[in-house]
């Protein structure tokens, strides 16, 4: 009895050193997986990092190459808008302003804006239309030269409303050249300019008791339209690329 005893205390001993190093075993086994495991993890994330560096790179370069080309393509496209007036044209950064804001497109089919041609009143109206994005009027016309079956009423009845235009003896002379006298009291209603107190010297050609003049002296005071050399010629057709700078000025001292 006693020795049936010694050996289940003998067998039980040994199942639990066996259990003992079987757990040992399996964990240094478990470690080592761990082990081989975080290696494994660090070194791929080692090689994720090196990619990744690697992508930024080539977007960097990527999207410094699409900056360039898109500067060349602006600088070309600027170049090309009209063939008529280079970058060394007076009013050049006057009308590409304007252009760009879509406030004229000159003649797109000949690529020309003929800058030194004199604009017309229509003209002149359809700019300012765009510089200050009126809706256009479906008034009667109070034009005679403009019937309500004209083309160019609602641009004309909404300047007119808007309170740029007045016309003459009851006609707007849609394609009579705007003078520059006229030129400055459309400017000056257009944008409400005030007297603003800059003392600004007579011009030669410009007396007190002209309609004009205190447009004249207004537009002035703000440096839209300065004359030359002591003289404003009012009378005298004012140039496409004039109105151009005119307005562009203009329109940069709005808020």
């Amino acid at each position: 009895m006693k020795r049936k005893k010694w050996i289940v205390w003998s067998a039980c001993c040994s199942l639990f050193a066996l259990s003992a190093c079987s757990a040992e075993t399996a964990k240094q086994e478990t470690k080592a997986a761990e082990s081989v495991e975080v290696a494994s993890v660090d070194w791929a994330e080692a090689e994720v990092g090196k990619v990744d560096a690697k992508a930024n790179e080539v977007s960097a370069k990527a999207d410094e190459l699409k900056h360039e080309v898109d500067m060349l393509l602006a600088q070309q496209q600027n170049s090309l808008v009209f063939t008529d007036v280079p970058k060394s044209y007076w009013a050049y950064s006057n009308i590409m302003s304007l252009y760009e804001k879509g406030i004229i497109q000159g003649y797109p089919e000949e690529k020309k804006f003929y800058p030194e041609r004199t604009i017309t009143r229509y003209q002149a109206a359809s700019m300012l239309i765009k510089a200050f994005n009126l809706p256009l009027s479906n008034s009667p016309s109070v034009f005679k030269d403009v019937p309500d079956t004209h083309p160019n009423v609602r641009e004309v009845m909404t300047v007119y409303e808007a309170g740029f235009f007045k016309g003459s003896n009851g006609y707007f002379g849609l394609n009579d050249s705007m003078k520059r006298k006229h030129m400055a009291l459309v400017l000056q209603r257009a944008f409400e300019l005030k007297d603003n107190g800059t003392t600004v010297k007579d011009y030669a050609d410009v007396s007190r008791d002209m309609e004009a003049y205190e447009a004249i002296k207004v537009i002035s005071q703000y440096g839209i339209a300065t004359g030359s050399n002591g003289y404003f010629k009012p009378e005298d057709p004012t140039k496409r690329s004039q109105f151009s700078a005119f307005v562009d000025r203009a329109l940069k001292m709005q808020p």
